[in-house]
């Protein structure tokens, strides 16, 4: 399987689009597979933003559809579509 880097702005552009495959680094230096997305209708009714959150700096959200729970990749980790 081919993984090609990408920022965390393409990446943000992909989750807003639908869902996405895409690896990320862990703060242990291993690769973690994740699925997710930040496309409203992708996501469960109970689970989507209201929209009053202060956005937070320094991360990439998204809603992990395999844990069916939101999770964030540090923006100083690499990461990978694929």
């Amino acid at each position: 399987m081919s993984k090609t880097r990408i920022t965390h702005g393409e990446l943000k552009n992909k989750l807003r689009t639908g869902i996405t495959r895409f690896y990320f680094e862990k703060v242990n230096g291993s690769l973690r597979p994740a699925y997710g997305t930040t496309k409203t209708d992708e996501i469960p009714f109970d689970q989507r933003p209201s929209g009053e959150g202060t956005p937070i700096s320094g991360i990439t959200p998204f809603f992990d559809i395999q844990k069916e729970t939101w999770r964030s990749v540090s923006e100083r980790s690499q990461v990978w579509e694929g």
